[in-house]
């Protein structure tokens, strides 16, 4: 199968398994988020204790996140194809996107994008309060 067509099928797959978040919600902790940034504090792990979820909102509260991860990541993508320019990043020339390929030897000691994205986590910060400072 072509190697575009498994990231894209793969990509829905992610999408999908990142959307089911009934057990956070239902039985949510501090414990449950991977990243310190994104930890609930007691107040936000309280509300969520205190909330009766039952089946049918939770199915639209993981329909509502799959609709919005995948909004997410068709934006991103569009950002990659160059059909899309950067938002909070000025750029000084015509924004051309990006090429994902396949690795290639030359390649080696060039960083992933999936080790990238928590540190690129404080530049986006920057970036939106530049403007504030």
């Amino acid at each position: 199968m072509d190697p575009r067509k498994v990231f894209l099928i793969e990509l829905h797959e992610i999408i999908k398994n990142s959307s089911e978040i009934r057990n956070q919600l239902t039985d949510p902790s501090e414990d449950n988020i991977v990243w310190d940034e994104f930890k609930l504090c007691d107040e936000e792990v309280n509300g969520l204790k205190n909330y009766n979820f039952d089946d049918v909102v939770l199915s639209a509260i993981e329909k509502t996140v799959r609709d919005a991860i995948l909004g997410a990541f068709h934006d991103a993508l569009a950002l990659l194809d160059a059909v899309r320019d950067p938002e909070i990043v000025e750029v000084d020339e015509t924004w051309l996107g990006l090429t994902l390929s396949e690795p290639n030897e030359d390649e080696e000691n060039e960083e992933f994008l999936h080790d990238e994205i928590y540190g690129a986590y404080w530049d986006w910060l920057e970036q939106r309060n530049k403007d504030e400072i």
